[in-house]
């Protein structure tokens, strides 16, 4: 029998994760009774265990308010993903985990590259989704959106990833939209001791390293280091695609408590990769390599004034390099944010703060390249200030949250992004919640200076472009009628103007066709999210996300334009998830999870079912082994693709989601 190159590629992937698993296994089992004569062997399991229902809506979150306060206090449509629920998960990267939240849109366009967004307006490009880390802006001025393929991190050493599905930019700023995404990693503090991690399969093969330690009785700090390996995909026809994808990189985070009151936190990334991609020139299936590279550095220094009381000024710097076949990219960003909240008369909860972004590009433009910028260097700079006043009525049972953000960019000039909610205790048990919010979505690089030269088609970049605006209409029910059941019920109406639409220039009979982007297409979208947690025992748990979601565009009379309303309209009618997390013993865990995906109808893909599995044996409370499985009910199928259904299909620019299995080893000490 013959294989074929991914076959070859996923065994060599395979074997090479078999034998490093193995290897570890067998100097574990050598070096073992050693170290068990030195380090205390009683850890609890149960520190492994998720919290309880009553506990999840206590968790603390910062992302809604800038300020501590209960998940079940938040007048948001709020997602968090617990640290058990990442450990659980079985996922391998920041993506996949992203799957189990309501209302937002996963889908792997190939191995390396996502379309993500928060109700609706899916891509690969999409531009109305903030993600932060640890305080630090994921997206790229180039599009407003984010470059998947470089943001991750040792998923071990996340606390949480907090979801915000609507807008946020009241406390945020311009292009928090749809949604925000927060992930917030571990302090050095909470992660004394080592880690060493081992997967591989089929598809991925990853290596970690992580180690913690105190110095002294104020200060601790962490160290990691991270590889992983994803094999190829496979086109519609069966052939091999190109985009398979390397990265490695290294990080720390230390951090010090100055003072009972003062604390400062320092950390840092450096990563480096390649993915590769398929392009079609002159109907020939090309293989093309992205190289991608950078660094942060982020320091922030917190105080505590009170128990409801505090300051926060952050800094980081954050560099990176982007090179393909249509451009290369070295961008450099600096941004400084100050945020206060404090407490008036025992009524009050105030917020406020003020920012300062400044970001600036080199470009060049490849050869024969579809894509071109004029100028190649452009600075950027972003002031911003916001406050927000939570005020306390009724005893405390109604909280009236009114705020603005004040920012000036240098595309549009001065945006206010104003919002009103107010949340209502009913009982002990239940909240209702309703926010209207005004979010705008600025112009980016892309928007402004780009020229696209696709013959017969002439694309113009437009300086006079106006921000993308939305008025946004949320109402929420949050309850738990029962010790083991909770409900999170969110509903929206979006009302979106001027969008961004191809404006012809010209007639469609001269050749080429020229466009130039404009402002000219509005709509409106609306649906309803679902999330519950059951416990059916105190040893399995289910967790249930549903979402539904219509998105209606029009372009405005006298608009050429016929392609964006379809370009945008690409998010799933309906989809569902449901996790089963069962204990089988003490030291066996039986996680899956079953998605379900509506049809994209503009894309000619059809709706799927997918099925993944955990099995995870704790050897001891510091060794885990586990086997995952993802994709079981079928052997391929398509979740996305950038173009046109029938066009992806006949040119080969889309992949498929394979069936893969990972095996993998933890080791703390």
């Amino acid at each position: 029998m013959i294989r074929t190159d991914s076959e070859l590629s996923g065994t060599l992937l395979l074997n090479r994760s078999v034998w490093l698993t193995l290897v570890f296994l067998s100097l574990w089992q050598s070096i073992f009774p050693l170290m068990a004569e030195e380090q205390n062997l009683t850890a609890d399991l149960s520190d492994l265990k998720g919290l309880s229902i009553q506990e999840l809506l206590e968790v603390p979150v910062t992302s809604v308010s800038r300020r501590p306060q209960r998940y079940s206090d938040a007048a948001a449509a709020l997602f968090v993903i617990s640290q058990d629920d990442i450990r659980r998960s079985g996922a391998s990267n920041i993506p996949e985990l992203l799957r189990m939240v309501p209302g937002l849109q996963v889908a792997r366009i190939d191995a390396n590259k996502w379309a993500i967004s928060a109700r609706g307006f899916n891509g690969r490009y999409s531009n109305k989704l903030l993600v932060q880390q640890d305080g630090r802006t994921l997206y790229t001025p180039l599009y407003s959106g984010v470059y998947w393929d470089v943001q991750d991190t040792l998923l071990d050493d996340i606390d949480r990833i907090e979801v915000i599905r609507g807008p946020g930019a009241t406390m945020w700023g311009a292009n928090a939209v749809n949604g925000i995404i927060n992930i917030i990693t571990r302090s050095a503090h909470d992660t004394a001791g080592g880690l060493v991690k081992l997967a591989g399969g089929n598809e991925e093969a990853l290596a970690a390293l992580r180690y913690a330690n105190a110095v002294g009785d104020a200060a601790s700090f962490r160290l990691y280091a991270k590889a992983f390996e994803r094999d190829r995909a496979s086109y519609f026809s069966g052939e091999t695609a190109a985009d398979d994808w390397r990265d490695r990189r290294i990080g720390f985070r230390a951090d010090v408590d100055l003072s009972q009151s003062d604390s400062l936190t320092l950390q840092g990334d450096l990563y480096d990769g390649e993915s590769g991609a398929s392009i079609i020139e002159a109907r020939v299936l090309s293989e093309v390599e992205s190289n991608t590279s950078g660094g942060n550095l982020l320091t922030r220094w917190t105080r505590r004034l009170a128990s409801d009381a505090g300051l926060e000024l952050q800094f980081y710097y954050d560099r990176t390099r982007r090179s393909n076949w249509t451009l290369k990219e070295d961008r450099i960003t600096y941004d400084l944010d100050f945020q206060h909240h404090f407490s008036v008369a025992n009524q009050h909860s105030l917020v406020w703060g003020f920012n300062y972004h400044r970001t600036g590009d080199d470009i060049a433009n490849m050869p024969d390249a579809p894509l071109t910028f004029d100028p190649v260097q452009r600075d950027a700079m972003t002031y911003s200030a916001f406050i927000q006043d939570d005020i306390a009525l009724f005893d405390n049972d109604l909280h009236l949250i009114i705020g603005s953000k004040f920012e000036y960019n240098d595309y549009t000039g001065w945006e206010m992004q104003p919002n009103i909610r107010a949340i209502w205790n009913l009982s002990k048990a239940t909240s209702l919640w309703a926010a209207i919010s005004r979010a705008v979505r600025t112009p980016s690089r892309l928007d402004s200076d780009v020229t696209i030269s696709e013959w017969p088609v002439l694309i113009y970049g437009n300086p006079e472009l106006s921000s993308e605006r939305l008025i946004a209409y949320e109402m929420g029910l949050r309850s738990q009628p029962h010790d083991y059941l909770s409900v999170d019920l969110a509903t929206f109406y979006n009302d979106y103007e001027r969008l961004q639409t191809f404006e012809m220039s010209g007639t469609s009979y001269s050749l080429p066709i020229v466009q130039t982007l404009d402002n000219k297409m509005s709509g409106h979208a609306y649906g309803l999210e679902l999330a519950a947690n059951w416990d059916f025992s105190e040893d399995w748990r289910f967790k249930l996300a549903y979402a539904w979601f219509e998105l209606d565009l029009d372009t405005e009379t006298g608009s050429t334009d016929t392609v964006s309303a379809d370009l945008w309209d690409r998010a799933p009618q309906h989809q569902l998830s449901l996790r089963s997390l069962m204990d089988l013993r003490h030291d066996l865990e039986l996680d899956t999870s079953l998605f379900y995906v509506d049809e994209l109808s503009n894309l000619d893909i059809s709706s799927y079912l997918s099925l993944n599995l955990r099995l995870a044996w704790h050897l001891t409370p510091e060794m885990e082994l586990s086997f995952i499985g993802k994709n079981l009910l079928d052997d391929k199928h398509p979740e996305f693709a950038e173009f046109s259904g029938s066009a992806a299909r006949q040119g080969l620019v889309s992949t498929q989601v394979e069936r893969s299995f990972l095996v993998q080893a933890k080791w703390r000490y």
